[in-house]
C-alpha cells in the first residue's frame, strides 16, 4: 500500500546534530535526499513567525532531544539544569507542532534514542495532539531503527495504519496538477485575467474578492480528475472499531457531521450564506436567502443584510423515522430534517413560517453552515412546499381499513403483485382558517 512517491517533496530535518557529518541523522539525510527530495536541515527549532513559511512541506522530521549535544558538554551535569534543559525541549517542540497544525496538516516523524514509550507518554498529555486510542499524524520511533530500515521503507509501512495521511497525500498530488494547470490556462488567455473578472465582479455590487475566491474554486473542483487511491485494505480497521458499538457511533456522528456543517469557528465571521445555523432561546433558525441576496450593497452594511430564517427544533433519534432500505430519514412535506449537526444533533426545520430577521440581531447566536448537497436538498424540498397545490380529499369508503373483511376480499389490477408494508400517514396540510378568526372582506 505504501507509496513512496507520495512522500516526495520538501523535507523539513530537525536535529541539533544536522551539521554533524559522523552524526548518525546525517544517514537520514543522505537517505532523502538520494530518493531525490530536497532537505530544509535546521539545527533548533523554529521560531513562530516562521511556521507559516512550511505551507508545502511534504513532511517533517524531528529529533525529540534537541539539547543532547548540549547535555552532554562538560560543566552541565547537575540535575536540575538538566531537567530544566529537558523541559524547555519539549516544550519548544510541543509548540512547534501546535503552531504547525493551524497552517499545515502534515506527517510529523519524530525519531529519538531515548525510550519510544517515554516519548509518546509525554505527547499523550496534549490531547489536541497526540491520542493514544487514534492512528495519529505523528509517528515516534527508535532513530536507529528507522535508519537500519530505511525511512521511506518506514514511512510507507507506517503509512498503511493511516488513511487519513495516505489520502491526504493522495489528493495533495491531484490537487497540486490542477492548481497548477488552472492558473497556467488563465495565464495563457492573457496575464490581466484577475482583473478583468474583478471589474465585472464589481459591477455586480459583490465583494470581489470573496466571488473571485468562489470562481477559482470551481474551476479548481472541475479540474481534479477521481483520485487514484484503494482505502480498501484500512477497512478493517472500521470494522475493529465496531467492538465497541457505542464508541462507533459516537465516531460516525462526528465524521458524517464533518462533511455536512462546517462550524461557526471555521467560518469567516463577517461571512454571511444560506444555510447558515443560528440557535436563539431553545430554538434552531437555518437561513435560506439565497448567496446574492446576503451580500451588503451600496452604502449599506452587513449589519443590516435581512436573512429568511426557517424555525426547528431537536428531536430525539428514537422518534426520527428512518427507512432502513434505502438508508434515509423520511420527512412530511412540510418539514425538512438535517442530521447530523452542532454535536450530533437532529434538527427539524419547518417550513410553515419563514421568519425575516437582521444579521446584527443573530450574528452572535451562529453555530455554523448546512454544505451542500444537504442544503441543496433542503431548498429544493421547501421550493416545492411553496408551490404545493390543493389536491380533492377521496371518500374514506373507497379505502377500507386494513384488517376489514372488504379490505381481505378486495382485488387488484395486479393479481401478483408484490405486497407492499404501508405505514400511517399524517395529514401534513396546512389547516384551515376558522371563519371567526378569518380577516373580514374589504367593503
Amino acid at each position: 500500500m505504501g507509496e513512496e512517491g507520495l512522500f516526495h517533496g520538501i523535507a523539513v530535518l530537525i536535529d541539533d546534530e544536522i551539521n554533524n557529518p559522523k552524526a548518525s541523522v546525517a544517514g537520514l539525510k543522505k537517505q532523502i535526499e538520494d530518493a531525490g527530495c530536497h532537505v530544509v536541515p535546521l539545527s533548533t527549532m523554529p521560531k513562530s513567525e516562521s511556521v507559516a513559511n512550511f505551507r508545502e512541506v511534504a513532511f517533517f522530521v524531528v529529533d525529540w532531544n534537541l539539547n543532547g549535544a548540549e547535555l552532554q558538554k562538560e560543566g552541565v551535569e547537575a540535575t536540575i539544569t538538566s531537567n530544566l534543559l529537558e523541559q524547555q525541549n519539549e516544550d519548544s517542540i510541543v509548540g512547534f507542532l501546535q503552531e504547525l497544525k493551524k497552517v499545515r496538516f502534515a506527517p510529523v516523524f519524530i525519531f529519538t534514542n531515548e525510550s519510544v514509550d517515554f516519548v509518546q507518554g509525554r505527547l499523550q498529555e496534549h490531547k489536541d495532539l497526540y491520542d493514544a486510542n487514534d492512528p495519529s499524524h505523528i509517528l515516534v520511533m527508535d532513530k536507529q531503527k528507522v535508519i537500519d530500515a530505511g525511512l521511506f521503507t518506514v514511512l510507507g509501512d507506517w503509512m498503511d495504519n493511516a488513511p487519513s495521511v495516505y489520502l491526504l497525500k493522495s489528493w495533495e498530488r491531484a490537487y497540486e496538477r490542477a492548481k497548477n494547470e488552472l492558473f497556467l490556462d488563465f495565464y495563457t488567455k492573457s496575464t490581466l485575467w484577475p482583473l478583468v473578472i474583478w471589474k465585472s465582479i464589481e459591477m455586480d455590487e459583490e465583494p470581489p474578492a470573496a466571488a473571485l475566491g468562489e470562481l477559482i474554486g470551481r474551476n479548481l473542483i472541475s479540474r481534479i480528475p477521481p483520485l487514484d487511491c484503494d482505502l480498501s485494505p484500512f477497512l478493517q480497521q472500521l470494522e475493529d472499531k465496531k467492538k465497541d458499538l457505542s464508541e462507533y457511533e459516537a465516531m460516525v456522528r462526528k465524521v458524517l457531521e464533518g462533511e455536512r456543517f462546517l462550524p461557526n469557528s471555521r467560518l469567516d465571521q463577517n461571512s454571511v450564506a444560506p444555510g447558515d445555523v443560528f440557535f436563539v432561546g431553545q430554538d434552531y433558525f437555518l437561513n435560506l436567502r439565497p448567496d446574492c441576496d446576503c451580500i451588503a450593497r451600496g452604502h449599506d452594511s452587513l449589519d443590516r443584510v435581512a436573512l429568511y430564517l426557517l424555525k426547528g427544533s431537536a428531536q430525539d433519534i428514537a422518534t426520527t423515522p428512518f427507512d432502513r432500505t434505502f438508508g434515509l430519514i423520511t420527512e412530511k412535506d412540510n418539514e425538512a430534517i438535517a442530521f447530523p449537526i452542532h454535536d450530533g444533533k437532529i434538527v427539524c426545520f419547518k417550513f410553515r413560517t419563514l421568519l425575516q430577521k437582521k444579521w446584527r440581531d443573530v450574528k452572535t447566536n451562529r453555530l455554523g453552515r448546512l454544505l451542500p448537497p444537504y442544503l441543496t436538498r433542503l431548498q429544493q424540498r421547501y421550493s416545492a412546499y411553496l408551490q404545493r397545490p390543493g389536491l380533492a380529499r377521496l371518500p374514506n369508503e373507497l379505502f377500507p381499513e386494513a384488517g376489514s373483511a372488504a379490505a381481505r376480499g378486495h382485488e387488484t389490477d395486479a393479481p401478483n403483485a408484490p405486497a407492499i408494508e404501508s405505514a400511517p400517514v399524517e395529514d401534513t396540510r396546512e389547516p384551515k382558517a376558522d371563519a371567526s378568526s378569518a380577516p373580514a372582506p374589504n367593503k
